[in-house]
Formats: structure tokens, sequence, C-alpha cells
């Protein structure tokens, strides 16, 4: 397209087109012809509608067991410090999740993997939390 992103057309049930980011979604492997589980993830107060195609792998719910990097913190929207863990998703994406218990001191916190619970996915990320 003119602005260097590449789309997918998408078609509704009632024939309606409309564009999708591709890039969230490369590792989706989408097929041209293929029938896709799409939902409305978001409109946007000028009426950009925003399309969330349902994860190959993963739904609400699953578990997955994610490498556990290391031990962060970060302010969160009131400015008070958070301990965060951080992951590296089945897929590959890097983020901080929230450890289960605040009052644990990072330094007592030590594996490899830690199972978390897929709690949203959106721009084709899994967004997790802790379970335990």
């Amino acid at each position: 397209m003119p602005d260097g992103i590449d789309y997918y057309i998408i078609e509704d049930p009632f024939g309606k087109r409309h564009l999708m980011e591709a890039g969230p979604y490369k590792s989706y492997d989408f097929k041209i012809g293929e029938s896709v589980e799409i939902r409305i993830d978001k409109i946007n107060c000028k009426g950009k509608v925003f399309f969330e195609p349902k994860h190959p792998r993963y739904g609400l719910g699953s578990t997955v067991k994610v490498e556990f990097l290391g031990h962060t913190s970060e302010l969160d929207k009131f400015d008070e410090e958070r301990q965060m863990l951080l992951v590296k998703d089945p897929d590959g994406n890097e983020t901080s999740i929230r450890t289960v218990n605040e009052a644990q001191r990072s330094t007592e916190f030590t594996t490899d993997f830690i199972y978390c619970e897929v709690y949203k996915i959106s721009k084709g990320r899994l967004e997790l939390r802790q379970i335990g």
C-alpha cells in the first residue's frame, strides 16, 4: 500500500471488505482464501475498526509455559513501583508480567519457566498473567 504497510484484505459475512494490518500476524501463517474467525477488538473515537483474528494456537484462558528471563520493576498508572517478571512467550515476544505475590522479593524468585494464563490477545501478542 502507499503507506508502506502490508495489509490483509478480509471479507465479512455480508461481503464487505476491510483492511487488517498484516505485520502483527505474520506468525499466524494465513493462506489466501482461508476462512478465519475474527472478532472486533475495538472501535476508536474516529470510527476506525480494529480486528483481531483468532490465534492459531492459543485462546483466552489457555495455559502457556513461558521462559523466565529475569526480574524488573515498572511504574503503574498511579506511579507506584511494581515488581515484574520478564518473560518470553511461546511466539518469541518478550513481555513483563506482574508477580502473583506483590510482597515477594525478586531475589526469592528463580526458575527457568513459568506457567501463565492468556487473559487477552491483542495485535497478535499474548497478554499473560502468572498462575499460582
